[in-house]
C-alpha cells in the first residue's frame, strides 16, 4: 500500500482534550460516558467522542486557523458539553490522571475499536484511563512533516514539564510530576517515535505494520508526536492533560508557534532536517527529567551535552518564539507560560493542596473548580 499525506498549505490547528468524568457526589470518576454520546448525537456541531473507558469524553474543536478560533471553538464544545452532563450528576475536570480512581473499576465502552484494544493489550488498556490533550498542526506535505517531527524531539521535554498534571495513581503519590506517562509508555506502540530521515522510511515503516498486522491504522501509534498523514498534520500528544482554560490556550498557542518556527527556519536554510543522531541518543533521559521532575528536571543540551533546567530551557525557547507569535497573534496566550513556570503546572497544586490536607478528594474538588472557572 502507498499512503498519501493530504496536504495543509496552512499551518491549521485543531485541539482534542480528554475529559473526565466526574460523579459529582462521590468524586470518583463517572461511568456517563455513553449517556452523554447518546444525548450528544442528538446536537449538531457538536464535536465529542468515545474514548477508551466510560469515564471520560474527547472534546474536539472545528479546524482552527488561529489561536482566537480555537479558544471560540473550545468555549463553545465545552458549554454544550456542560450542559447535557449537569442533569446526570456529572462534573467535569482536566488533568493527567483522576487522584485517587481505582483502574480495576473502569469499564471500556463498547465499540469495536476499544474491545479490540482491549483484546490486544490486555492489563495494559485496563489500566488507560489517562487524560491528554492532543493539538493538530496542519504541514505542507509530508517530508516536511517528517523534518518538523525530528527537531520537536528536543521540545517535546518542555511541553510535557509545563503540562505536568498527574502526579498521583491510584491514591498514591508516585513520585513523578506526569505518571501519564508511565502509562503510556508501557505500550509497544507508545513513547517517542523513531527516528526517520524522510517521508519514504516513515512510509516503509508503517507499510511494515500494516502488512504483518502490528496495526491496523495511524491511530495504533501511541506516539508523542506522529504525522497524521488523513488529516495532513502533526499531531503532539506529549501534553497531561490542562486544568485551566488559560493553561490549555498558552500550550496549544507554545505548540504552535513550534510548528511554525520550526517550518520556517528549514525554508531559510537555518536548520538542516538531517539531524545529529546525539539528540535521540538523549531524548529518553531528557523526557525521563520531564516526566518525574516536572520543570525542575535537568535535560542535556544537544550543543554542548551540559545540562539545563527545563524552566531555564522554556525561557530561552519562548524568546526564540517571540516574533513569531507576534506574527501568530498569540503573544498572550504565549505570555502565559511565564506563570506556569513562575507557580508550576497542575502536578506542583495538586501536592500543595494534599501537603495541606491530606484529602485526595479535595484535589479533585479543586480541579473542578478550576475547569469550570474560564469555561
Amino acid at each position: 500500500m502507498t499512503i498519501t499525506f493530504t496536504s495543509q498549505p496552512k499551518p491549521t490547528i485543531g485541539v482534542e482534550l480528554e475529559i473526565q468524568l466526574i460523579d459529582r457526589e462521590t468524586k470518583n470518576l463517572s461511568r456517563a460516558a455513553v449517556q452523554i454520546l447518546q444525548k450528544a448525537s442528538k446536537l449538531p456541531h457538536f464535536h465529542i467522542k468515545a474514548e477508551l473507558t466510560e469515564a471520560m469524553i474527547e472534546v474536539n474543536t472545528d479546524i482552527c486557523q488561529n489561536i482566537r478560533e480555537v479558544e471560540k471553538s473550545l468555549r463553545k464544545q465545552c458549554a454544550k458539553l456542560r450542559e447535557i452532563v449537569e442533569p446526570l450528576g456529572v462534573e467535569l475536570a482536566s488533568a493527567g490522571t483522576h487522584p485517587f480512581q481505582d483502574w480495576r473499576e473502569r469499564r471500556v465502552v463498547p465499540t469495536t475499536r476499544h474491545l479490540s484494544i482491549l483484546e490486544k493489550y490486555q492489563w495494559l488498556a485496563r489500566r488507560w484511563t489517562t487524560f491528554g490533550m492532543h493539538v493538530h498542526v496542519g504541514v505542507r506535505d509530508g517530508e516536511r512533516a517528517i523534518h518538523i517531527l525530528n527537531v520537536l524531539i528536543s521540545y517535546l521535554p518542555h511541553l510535557l514539564a509545563l503540562s505536568a498534571s498527574s502526579p498521583f495513581w491510584g491514591g498514591t503519590d508516585t513520585g513523578l510530576a506526569s505518571s501519564r506517562m508511565a502509562v503510556l509508555e508501557s505500550f509497544p506502540t507508545g513513547g517517542l517515535p523513531y527516528y526517520f530521515p524522510d517521508w519514504k522510511g516513515f512510509q516503509k515503516y508503517y507499510e511494515t505494520l500494516i502488512a504483518t498486522g502490528a496495526i491496523g491504522s495511524i491511530k495504533d501509534l501511541y506516539w508523542d508526536i506522529r504525522p497524521h498523514f488523513d488529516f495532513g498534520t502533526l499531531e503532539i500528544r506529549v501534553c497531561d492533560g490542562l486544568p485551566t482554560f488559560r493553561e490549555t490556550l498558552a500550550l496549544v498557542a507554545l505548540i504552535h508557534c513550534l510548528v511554525v518556527w520550526i517550518d520556517d527556519g528549514l525554508d531559510r536554510q537555518l536548520r538542516s532536517p538531517h539531524i545529529h543522531m546525539q539528540q535521540y541518543w538523549l531524548a529518553p533521559e531528557n523526557k525521563w527529567q520531564a516526566t518525574r521532575y516536572g520543570l525542575d528536571g535537568m535535560i542535556v543540551a544537544q550543543e554542548s551535552s551540559e545540562r539545563m533546567q527545563i524552566r531555564d530551557a522554556v525561557k530561552l525557547l519562548l524568546q526564540e518564539l517571540n516574533p513569531i507569535a507576534q506574527s501568530l497573534h498569540c503573544v498572550d496566550e504565549l505570555e502565559s507560560i511565564f506563570e506556569i513556570l513562575e507557580s508550576g503546572p497542575s502536578a506542583v497544586r495538586q501536592r500543595q493542596i494534599f501537603a495541606k490536607t491530606g484529602s485526595h478528594r479535595n484535589i479533585v474538588e479543586s480541579l473542578i473548580k478550576e475547569f469550570q472557572q474560564e469555561r
